[in-house]
């Protein structure tokens, strides 16, 4: 019902080529070939209702049709593409990288559905695609449709490629999940965040200034809540796409003069923008994974990671960087860590604006309180405290400035402003959890602390 009304999605999935992948026997015996134009009226003829003309078009542009038989009979067929992956459900063409293959349109004869027949075909293909030194089989499918692609084929969600229009107007929209690549990106994992980055490129920043103003402001009232600023040492900040491309940046403001301020990110992009705004340098720039920080071990005084590790997909990736930032934490060294708030009771309307496409960057897994404290106590922290800082609905609150800055009211934008602002007090309150966009943690390597504080 949605995609008639102008909502359509699929799901991105990989399967990599060159890496082991399942190889599945059919149940029945097959014999496996790749359909000739000369058989197109037994291909039709097998799946009834099938366009012969598209068939033909489909063969002439160098697509590929994959067909199992058994004792001489086509019962399963899947196709095949190289250079361009054309999805017509979405309206659209992928272009392919030259390691790629876009395998679309299989079907399977009713009858002889639940013998293993389609995950034989499609191990057919793989081995033949590898052979040809193909590294990645790429397909787009229902989202709901998980066990037949992942359990049987080997396939894995990497993201969402869909559209919002009525009639022919559409906004297409194409989101990977951090640390993943999308169709037709080399195997670089930075392509993801480095386009991100690129596409706000031609902004002057990303948000509002009073909101910004805001967010950058909690962060530095969070750390000097909770230690503040060591005299000394080096001080690390997990990601830069603030100092990148918004005014909330504040990796500055961590350094000293006997204190080292280092900011690492893994887009390259965001590294050379961020020091390029840095006219006095005054930090360090780094390009690096947060799952292997290039740090020696317990060399840090302090690590302010901002809602830098809720963009992994899966939690081990989150555990990984964890440990990774236990590691090279001093025994007397602080951790404040933030994450994106699940327990937030705007979260799901969030999440909804980056499928849509509506916000600039991918949100992966994120965590309530007693999950990120359960998490950072198995990476070997002890949680001193907790707590919730930014504190507004923060679609509604991007969306209420824009407005303001249209109407051009100062009676308006002062009222709206000065919402914003007794918001912040929710974090005193019983609902903080509720409330703020970022679940916050300070921890210390659990060698100094054995038992983890009260929130």
């Amino acid at each position: 019902m949605l995609g008639e009304l102008g909502y359509r999605r699929l799901a991105i999935r990989e399967c990599m080529l060159d890496s082991p992948f399942p190889e599945t026997e059919a149940r029945v015996p097959l014999a496996f070939e790749v359909l000739g134009e000369a058989e197109i009226d037994e291909y039709i003829a097998f799946r009834k209702g099938a366009d012969p003309d598209v068939a033909r078009r489909r063969i002439a542009a160098g697509n590929s049709c994959f067909v199992a038989r058994h004792e001489g009979r086509i019962i399963s067929a899947r196709w095949a593409a190289t250079g361009t992956a054309q999805c017509d459900y979405l309206f659209r063409e992928v272009p392919l990288g030259s390691h790629e293959v876009y395998l679309y349109d299989a079907f399977t004869s009713p009858e002889w559905r639940g013998k293993g027949i389609f995950p034989a075909l499609t191990s057919e293909m793989h081995r033949h695609y590898r052979a040809s030194g193909r590294k990645r089989s790429i397909c787009f499918t229902g989202p709901e449709n998980i066990p037949a692609m992942v359990a049987d084929t080997g396939y894995r969600g990497i993201g969402l490629i869909g559209y919002v229009g009525i009639g022919p107007l559409r906004r297409h929209f194409f989101r990977i999940r951090s640390g993943e690549r999308a169709p037709g990106e080399q195997a670089s994992s930075l392509s993801v965040w480095n386009a991100s980055i690129q596409s706000l490129g031609s902004r002057d920043h990303y948000l509002d200034d009073f909101l910004a103003e805001l967010k950058r402001n909690a962060y530095l009232a969070l750390i000097e809540r909770w230690g503040g600023l060591p005299p000394g040492g080096r001080v690390l900040k997990t990601d830069l796409f603030e100092e990148a491309m918004g005014p909330d940046a504040f990796l500055v403001q961590l350094s000293g003069s006997r204190r080292l301020a280092t900011g690492m990110d893994v887009s390259w992009e965001a590294v050379d923008r961020a020091r390029q705004r840095d006219l006095e340098r005054r930090a360090h720039y780094v390009v690096a994974d947060a799952r292997h920080v290039p740090l020696a071990s317990e060399s840090l005084s302090l690590v302010v990671s901002p809602s830098t590790l809720d963009h992994f997909v899966d939690a081990s990736s989150l555990r990984a960087s964890l440990r990774e930032l236990r590691r090279v934490l001093s025994p007397d060294g602080r951790l404040i860590i933030t994450l994106d708030n699940r327990q937030n009771i705007f979260d799901p309307f969030l999440r909804i604006a980056i499928r849509l496409g509506m916000v600039p960057f991918f949100l992966g897994r994120s965590y309530t309180v007693n999950e990120l404290r359960r998490e950072l106590e198995a990476a070997g922290l002890s949680v001193i405290e907790t707590t919730a800082i930014v504190h507004h609905p923060r679609m509604t609150a991007v969306a209420g400035v824009a407005i303001a800055r249209r109407l051009r009211s100062q009676a308006f934008t002062r009222f709206f402003q000065k919402s914003l602002l007794s918001m912040q007090r929710l974090e005193r309150t019983r609902v903080q959890y509720y409330s703020g966009c970022f679940v916050a943690a300070l921890a210390t390597p659990s060698n100094r602390h054995g038992a983890a504080g009260g929130a």
